[in-house]
């Protein structure tokens, strides 16, 4: 005969999920930087067998000059993606407003440094724009930044067709110029993402960041203004677009209104395949260079394949497809 259970009789209890601790997190941004070192490495062992002269030095200018430009813009889109504010589509636009207004300042016979603190300026306040749209009309990011990136890009073709950089200003000579073998650009881009990585990481404001995007109830109830960061993220990340496009029109004598179009799949790949996670809240920023490295030798691969320039564009499509799907696979790995 069963005895019944009385008051006494202790309750069965479910284990409880605890939260991923530090070391878990660590040992999954090492992975993730492995697999991606390993990966790159393949794609350049594979290409200088087919062709013995991509290893070169042209070939590792090619590479760091699209870093430049990519990893920076990289860098706002990942504090985007990590706060929860889902993805800043509107970059691009971003990027060439910020450059236009560079080139014109420098036009216009301006300081170098009026023009180039100009530039940050001017995707502070594009970002701040984005930001008062989605916190105070409580709109979806993803659908306001569409929607501002394609009215900023009308905008523009109407304001300019082309803009130039004059040849003999200091923001072109800087452009031109190496330093250590490599581009002037490629070495703002570096030290941005590791101080940035460590922001994130070890600072008040990056810990209020990641726990926002994390999970923006339990922030708000520990009294962080989820409107105050938010807009401080959007802001942020527009005045590190517009140092992009700052670093991009001094690389670039010539541009024109649609021409950050070519960043906007490589920058989004680059973050997820960095392990910056689409549901907000995790990510490993010092990833970032290493994917961004990756991603950014693949359209050099292609030429030396013989391949149109277009395939690049279908490796980088199909592998922002597949960093979707391990994203989402973690997702629902970590809810159980």
């Amino acid at each position: 005969m069963t005895a019944p259970v009385t008051a006494a009789d202790p309750a069965p209890s479910r284990p409880r999920r605890r939260p991923p601790r530090a070391d878990a997190r660590s040992s999954a941004g090492l992975r993730d930087a492995l697999t991606i070192a390993a990966v790159w490495l393949l794609l350049g062992t594979v290409t200088a067998l087919v062709r013995p002269d991509f290893l070169s030095t042209q070939t590792l200018l090619a590479v760091t000059f699209t870093m430049a430009v990519a990893g920076v813009l990289a860098v706002s889109q990942g504090l985007v993606v990590i706060s929860g504010g889902l993805l800043d589509l509107s970059l691009p636009v971003a990027l060439i407003l910020s450059a236009w207004v560079t080139v014109s300042l420098l036009g216009a016979g301006l300081p170098t440094i009026v023009a180039v603190l100009a530039g940050p300026l001017t995707g502070a306040a594009w970002g701040l724009l984005n930001g008062l749209i989605i916190v105070y009309g409580k709109l979806n990011p993803i659908i306001v930044t569409l929607a501002t990136g394609f009215g900023g890009l009308a905008i523009m073709l109407v304001l300019f067709k082309s803009a130039q950089i004059p040849s003999g200003s200091e923001l072109r000579a800087f452009g031109l110029g190496r330093t250590l073998g490599l581009p002037n650009v490629f070495w703002p881009m570096v030290i941005l993402i590791v101080l940035t990585g460590l922001a994130v990481a070890y600072t008040r404001w990056g810990r209020r960041m990641v726990a926002v995007g994390g999970n923006a109830v339990a922030a708000k109830a520990r009294g962080l203004s989820l409107p105050r960061t938010r807009l401080a993220v959007f802001g942020g990340a527009g005045a590190i677009a517009g140092f992009a496009g700052v670093l991009f029109c001094s690389v670039n004598p010539s541009f024109t209104p649609n021409a950050g179009a070519g960043f906007q799949l490589i920058v989004i790949a680059a973050v997820i395949l960095a392990g910056i996670s689409l549901s907000g809240g995790k990510g490993n920023f010092l990833v970032l260079l290493l994917s961004v490295g990756f991603l950014s030798t693949i359209p050099v691969s292609i030429a030396f394949f013989g391949l149109p320039p277009a395939w690049s564009l279908v490796f980088q499509g199909g592998l922002l497809i597949l960093a979707v799907g391990i994203d989402g696979y973690r997702m629902r790995r970590s809810a159980r």
